[in-house]
């Protein structure tokens, strides 16, 4: 393990990610403001936009996470405003409610399976805002959190959906799957959501997203193992270095040229050894896992 992971320092992302993940948040923050402050007033738009640009962050940035997708959103909004609303008229010691409103905003989206962390930060507005915020009691729930939550939505929808690889909501994403490999592709989508089930919290990636990597993972292993070990060749002669009955020579009668190295297959004859005389084929890294040595051919003597 080396100092970045100790760090947890990230994966980097191409330019134009970042690009349009910056774009994307200018545009939702922007709006955001501009309709807080035309129906409420300056001073309460400077109080719940922080919560709100922490969204934008996770809708724009990390657009296929769990804790970004529509209904963490919205529920992890409205929910953990309701939980400000109720601290803020239950509980007259403000440092106690404060700290009540973000702890039962985080048991709420549990239990209604929308965490949201900028969540924690309206519930905790809810309760600090001031007289104005508390005035409005339960219509806070409505305006303008629910309606900042549909607009940056609105924008996530469009902004996202305008790139191939940044569909939204993440069900909407296609995964390319014609790297499966046959170890690989027996792993579904279900076998990964009863997975992480057994981890008893909350991980933001999205099952489709994770048998992705698992998928693309094996196909870097596969050309790393086939480059590090015996280079096959068509007409080369290989044995599998076994002891005894076990030990087999096979010639390489032709290798397919799929462009995708996990899934070329390689057709063979026994030529010595165990089932000589039969021929076979199998996926060209399965060969290379069978092969232990390269042999030469002997020269007939003149």
């Amino acid at each position: 393990m080396n100092i970045l992971q100790i760090l947890g320092v990230q994966i980097g992302t191409s330019f134009d990610e970042k690009i349009i993940a910056s774009l994307g948040s200018i545009l939702c923050i922007s709006a955001v403001f501009f309709v807080t402050d035309w129906l409420t007033n300056f001073q309460f738009a400077l109080a719940l936009l922080p919560s709100m640009g922490a969204s934008a962050v996770l809708l724009m940035a990390v657009p296929h996470g769990i804790l970004s997708q529509p209904w963490p959103l919205v529920g992890g909004h409205v929910l953990p405003a309701a939980c400000g609303v109720i601290c803020a008229q239950l509980i007259d010691n403000i440092y106690l409610s404060s700290g009540v409103s973000v702890g039962f905003a985080i048991f709420v989206m549990h239990l209604f399976r929308c965490i949201h962390p900028p969540g924690g930060a309206t519930a905790l507005v809810a309760v600090i805002g001031g007289e104005s915020v508390h005035d409005m009691g339960f219509y806070f729930l409505i305006v303008p959190t629910l309606l900042n939550c549909i607009i940056i939505l609105g924008v996530a929808l469009v902004i996202n959906n305008l790139f191939q690889w940044r569909r939204y909501p993440s069900s909407l994403m296609k995964y390319d799957s014609s790297m499966y490999s046959p170890e690989t592709a027996k792993i579904s989508v279900s076998h990964l959501e009863q997975a992480l089930g057994t981890l008893d919290e909350v991980v933001d990636v999205a099952p489709e997203q994770l048998k992705y990597i698992i998928d693309k993972a094996d196909e870097f292993m596969r050309q790393e193992s086939m480059a590090v070990r015996i280079q096959i060749k068509s007409g080369g002669l290989y044995t599998n270095g076994a002891p005894g009955q076990q030990w087999s020579v096979r010639r390489v009668i032709d290798i397919s040229s799929h462009t995708n190295p996990a899934k070329r297959v390689v057709i063979y004859k026994t030529v010595d050894g165990a089932d000589k005389g039969k021929s076979g084929s199998v996926l060209l890294f399965e060969f290379t896992d069978w092969a232990k040595g390269v042999m030469q051919p002997v020269k007939s003597r003149k």
